[in-house]
């Protein structure tokens, strides 16, 4: 059965992570009718998906709040995953976010109709909206190995985004695939608790020292508040996001801190596995105060001999050794150029957005699509990731959304879409911010996209508050309802 949604500007969020939420204040705050669509049984994006021993967050938690809605419930400077989906489910309830939430929907699909967009969800509901904005986050669709063999072993198989409560590691012989955030930190809590680990490195990465703390209750208002929240996005800008796109004394000091870190690992022979050939902050800051002491325990091993094959007992590797194990864990990190996809968007002329992405995701500012008129994306393609946080990158963005909405209730306006052209001139503009930062030292990285356009921003936090200041409606094909003969 199809519904239809009134008349006037309705919105269809599709995501309750934390850039759906975004959305919805924004939304709820201007009295516009929408409705939040999650896949899931609750709110929290990837802290509900994602809870693997060890999974704790890798940026200060006075960044991860809403702005005009502080936390000042924070216990730990580097929360956990439990008090991370705790404050947003929390956090939903009491903004009134969890009623606009139709839980257990998820969109298969959306199609343009030419006036609006036709969603429909897994359980065959349709309905029609005049906006869609797909806040569908990019860590949630896992990546899936094709080792030989994989669906023989006799173990526990699981990817560390679809972790089982029922999973017993204590005492057993545990291995780890992938040495990216998620797999340190899981080598990091298995250690000592698992009888062995053994982790399968493909590409050492810098591991960074962790500043982590009990934040004191009468500390927590200030850790709160607008003003430490500020000093931390400066300085995250200022000397992160410096490092990042400008090869200067920033980088260097960086570069000599992970080099320092590394230097806690006293076997030379083990140390030379953990180096890594890249440069630091090409691929995403892995933090850990406690996988370098792990990795030295003798339960502990490190193998870098590539993976050949799985087999009932265990994972055998290259060189021909068979490594044992009872529990194989896959540290292997999510499609996380996908976006929306495996969605089937359809926008003008029937064509899909795996068509239009055949040769890698693209946007125009992050946020919209040439001919998907009334989409817009949060934290899509060139968005910001690695010194930014989420928050403010998905309340910039919706609030660009929110002018795109103001644009729409104009008389005779039916549907805007940024134009080829305007598009192409976003794209040289990304494109020729690239030299000189650290993504283009030579590494790989799931920063760079598949594409000749990388999908991250290559420049500063200032200029990308600029970019998405104020639409600029030039750059929009504007579609107006027939006038009556």
């Amino acid at each position: 059965m199809t519904t239809r949604n009134g008349a006037g500007t309705t919105v269809a969020v599709v995501g309750a992570g934390v850039s759906g939420m975004a959305m919805g204040l924004r939304l709820q705050k201007a009295g516009v009718p929408f409705a939040i669509f999650e896949k899931g049984a609750d709110v929290g994006g990837t802290w509900r998906e994602n809870r693997y021993p060890g999974l704790t967050i890798d940026v200060p938690s006075p960044l991860y709040t809403f702005a005009g809605h502080r936390h000042q419930g924070w216990r730990r400077w580097m929360p956990e995953q439990r008090e991370i989906l705790d404050h947003l489910c929390d956090f939903a309830t009491q903004t009134g976010l969890r009623e606009r939430v139709r839980f257990d929907s998820e969109v298969v699909s959306a199609q343009w109709t030419g006036t609006d967009w036709e969603v429909e969800t897994a359980a065959g509901d349709t309905s029609r909206w005049r906006v869609l904005v797909c806040a569908t986050g990019f860590l949630h669709h896992p990546r899936i190995p094709d080792f030989e063999g994989l669906g023989t072993f006799a173990g526990e198989l699981v990817h560390s985004a679809r972790w089982r409560d029922d999973i017993v590691t204590a005492g057993g012989r545990v291995g780890v695939v992938g040495n990216g955030s998620t797999g340190v930190q899981l080598v990091g809590a298995l250690g000592g608790v698992a009888s062995h680990v053994t982790l399968f490195q493909r590409t050492a990465q810098p591991i960074f020292p962790l500043l982590n703390f009990d934040i004191p209750r009468v500390m927590r208002r200030f850790a709160a508040s607008d003003l430490l929240v500020e000093g931390l996005v400066r300085f995250a800008d200022w000397f992160v996001g410096g490092a990042s796109v400008n090869d200067d004394w920033r980088r260097r000091f960086i570069e000599r801190a992970a080099r320092r870190h590394l230097q806690t690992v006293r076997d030379p022979e083990l140390r030379a596995k953990l180096t890594p050939r890249d440069a630091s902050l090409c691929k995403r800051p892995v933090v850990s105060n406690r996988f370098y002491r792990v990795v030295q325990r003798d339960d502990v091993d490190v193998v870098v001999s590539p993976i050949s094959r799985v087999v009932p007992e265990g994972v055998v590797t290259e060189d021909g050794t068979t490594h044992p194990l009872d529990v194989l864990i896959l540290a292997t990190g999510f499609e996380a150029h996908n976006y929306m996809r495996p969605m089937t968007i359809r926008g003008e002329d029937g064509r899909t957005l795996q068509e239009v992405w055949a040769d890698g995701p693209y946007g125009y500012r992050t946020v919209s699509l040439p001919d998907f008129p009334n989409l817009f994306m949060l934290l899509g393609p060139h968005s910001p990731l690695n010194y930014i946080a989420i928050h403010e990158s998905a309340e910039l963005q919706s609030d660009y959304v929110m002018q795109m909405l103001e644009a729409l209730n104009r008389d005779g306006i039916v549907g805007v879409a940024p134009t080829q052209k305007a598009t192409e001139r976003w794209l040289a503009y990304i494109r020729e911010g690239m030299p000189g930062t650290v993504w283009a030292s030579g590494c790989t990285s799931w920063y760079l996209g598949d594409g000749d356009t990388p999908v991250l921003w290559p420049y500063s936090r200032r200029e990308w508050h600029a970019a998405l200041r104020r639409p600029d409606l030039a750059d929009y094909e504007v579609r107006r309802a027939p006038v009556p003969v």
